[in-house]
């Protein structure tokens, strides 16, 4: 059809994902990152098309006790167009108790520098 299926849209957030963890810990093997994905949500803003090279931003938009949201933007490299937005929900996970766990304290600071100095808390629920 032209242009990239809505699928590969996915694979590039989660490769933003996995180079983001691997600033936060380096010398940790992706197999064993401690986080899940609990939520995800795209928008679509212009069709990418399969020439095009696709530039995907990310940071972490807001930390809870145990949780975080990375935003994500897909932006075409060469003219800057708006290809997509898009959130990503994850818990931090202790896969031995099988229940999510606060983030450390060293994780939250790093995730912060990465993400320019500013984080915001979790918003609350109605």
């Amino acid at each position: 059809m032209g242009h990239v299926n809505n699928a590969v849209y996915n694979t590039y957030i989660e490769e933003s994902r996995m180079s983001f963890w691997k600033l936060v810990e380096p010398g940790r093997s992706l197999e064993t990152a401690p986080f899940i994905l609990a939520r995800a949500e795209l928008n679509y803003r212009s069709p990418a098309r399969e020439s095009e090279v696709i530039q995907v931003s990310i940071r972490v938009a807001w930390m809870g006790s145990s949780s975080f949201c990375f935003e994500h933007r897909l932006i075409e490299k060469q003219s800057g167009r708006l290809i997509a937005e898009a959130i990503s929900v994850l818990v931090y996970f202790d896969y031995e108790s099988g229940r999510s766990a606060p983030i450390p304290q060293q994780i939250r600071a790093i995730m912060t520098d990465l993400s320019g100095g500013s984080i915001e808390a979790k918003p609350s629920t109605n």
